[in-house]
């Protein structure tokens, strides 16, 4: 029987989290630790700070992609209805009117920057909002700001 050399194994919940290590031209390297030195942190909670903010944006990015792709779908088959002849037509209060069909708001906080319909100001991500609900689920999305809503 052959006999371990070396200490014994640390418990999985004593570990550190993982170590990756990677090379980079010198010049990146030497730009990474000016950019550490100015945010006052070490170049390894540089790198993981640019990683995790990376990949939010990359969901973001993605989410935003899939949005946009339901919109666009949503649209082409309202002409595609609307060029056959078999569109809802709406009534013209409606079509001036964004909060005209809505039945009820959902106070949310938002996850990513909104506008809203009323005043088009930028509601901002992390700021209480409005989200209108109506019974059309192909209508685009309706929101309001804290102030709008209070006018209601």
């Amino acid at each position: 029987m052959t006999k371990k050399r070396g200490r014994k194994p640390m418990a999985k919940r004593d570990r550190k989290d993982q170590l990756v290590q990677t090379r980079v031209p010198g010049e990146l390297s030497e730009t990474l630790r000016e950019a550490a030195k100015q945010k006052r942190v070490t170049v390894s909670q540089l790198i993981r700070n640019v990683l995790e903010d990376t990949f939010d944006l990359v969901d973001n990015v993605v989410g935003e992609a899939v949005n946009l792709g339901q919109t666009v779908k949503r649209d082409a088959m309202r002409i595609a209805e609307s060029a056959k002849g078999r569109g809802k037509r709406a009534t013209p209060a409606a079509d001036a009117d964004p909060l005209a069909q809505i039945e009820a708001w959902q106070p949310v906080r938002v996850n990513r920057e909104v506008v809203c319909a009323q005043c088009a100001r930028v509601i901002a991500r992390g700021e209480h909002a409005f989200f209108g609900i109506g019974s059309d689920p192909s209508a685009p999305k309706v929101w309001l700001c804290a102030v709008c809503e209070e006018r209601l």
